[in-house]
Formats: C-alpha cells, structure tokens, sequence
C-alpha cells in the first residue's frame, strides 16, 4: 500500500470540509469559493465571466433568463448552473451533477438531452467494436467521489445509464 495515500485522502478530505464550510448569504454551503464574490440581483454576468470565463455553454431557461454553465476541473465533481435573470442579474448557482439529474436519464433518450441536463461529460471514451460511446462525469457522493455513466448508440441515443464507484478509489484511471 502507498504510504502516502491516507495523507493525500486526509488532505483531500480537509480541503473538502473547508469548502463546505463557505456559505452563501442564505446559509446555503457554496458549491465554489468564487461564488462567494458574487451578490444575487446586483452581480452582472460581467462579473460572473470575469471571475469564470467563458462558459462551456448557455441555455435559456424560463422566463427569459438564462443558464452559464461551468464544469469546474478538468473531471471535477461539479458542474455549475450560473442562473441569470432576464436582466443579466446573478441570481444564484445549482451543481447539474446530482443524483436526482442522473434519475432523469434513460434509454431512448438524445445524447443532447443528457448533456444539458449534466453539462459536458468529463470523459468521453470511443468503443468502436461495440458501436458505442460512454461518456462520464465523476461527481462527489458523500464521502467518495462516484462516477455517472452513460453509453450512447451510434445515432446517440441513450442506451443504458449507470452510477459506478471511481475507479480510483481502488487504483484505476
């Protein structure tokens, strides 16, 4: 065994806790530090792209506001929903990675459906003997980090959609 595995796991585990331990005006536990620079109804989305970039994508949403959203890592356990108001008024952030999104996907549906429910996979891996594409995103499961996966057939329709320990966890990739 690594001597230096339960170091980095305890590293890891603080490194959470110091996370969660950052709050929103309301209470809620911050979902990213950033976040906390910015003031619901008076940040701009000026100011949200200036503290994220770019986003990977924009979607409307109700009302004539509009979604900003943010993978955070290159496979990171969240992905931001930044929500905007018709007005371009921050008006509150949401992790598209939770186990009530990933109950929402099913076989039959489009591969464009799952992404904008969960935002882009962080791992997209070509099965060409099977015909097949799986895509997944890792996301954080209280205490480990899980991993969704979805299998997409050639036309990219769902096939099957599955949680999975993080390989990880018992030394994969």
């Amino acid at each position: 065994m690594d001597p230096f595995k339960p170091l980095f796991r305890a590293l890891a585990a603080l490194g959470l806790l110091a996370l969660l331990a950052a709050c929103d005006p309301s209470g809620k536990a911050l979902l990213d530090l950033r976040l906390a620079q910015l003031t619901p109804n008076a940040s701009t989305e000026a100011d949200v792209r200036k503290l994220y970039g770019e986003p990977d994508s924009v979607r409307d949403l109700p009302g004539g506001a509009k979604g900003l959203v943010y993978p955070l890592g290159p496979e990171g356990a969240v992905t931001l929903l930044v929500r905007m108001d018709g007005a371009g008024r921050y008006q509150g952030a949401d992790n598209l990675l939770t186990p009530e999104n990933f109950s929402l996907v099913h076989p039959g549906m489009s591969g464009f459906e799952v992404r904008r429910l969960l935002g882009r996979p962080g791992t997209v891996q070509q099965l060409p003997m099977q015909r097949q594409v799986v895509w997944s995103w890792r996301y954080l499961d209280q205490p480990n980090n899980r991993m969704f996966v979805v299998t997409l057939d050639p036309s990219g329709m769902v096939l099957s959609a599955a949680t999975e320990d993080d390989p990880r966890l018992q030394g994969g990739r």
